[in-house]
């Protein structure tokens, strides 16, 4: 048999282990943490609420009534007209 690992090779492979450990695990809260994240609005939609400096409760509602329209369970008039209203709301 080889030559058995000295405490100065266990020292390495120990941080080493732990070090790759580590990583692993913040892409994973990452990638979870972005999975919990309120979907990115389009540009256009964007610059709009920065311009009104909509509070982000209103822009939450319209975003979840942009994903309404863009499933089709909502009409582009009936999406223009709870936009108002919400938008009224404010």
């Amino acid at each position: 048999m080889g030559p058995e690992m000295g405490w100065m090779q266990w020292l390495i492979w120990g941080t080493g282990t732990l070090v790759f450990g580590a990583i692993i695990i913040g892409v994973f809260i990452a990638a979870w943490r972005a999975s919990r994240r309120p979907p990115e609005q389009l540009s256009a939609a964007a610059h709009v609420a920065r311009e009104q400096a909509l509070p982000e409760s209103v822009q939450a509602e319209l975003a979840a009534l942009n994903r309404r329209k863009d499933n089709g369970q909502l009409s582009e008039v009936d999406y223009e007209k709870q936009r108002a209203q919400v938008l009224a709301r404010r």
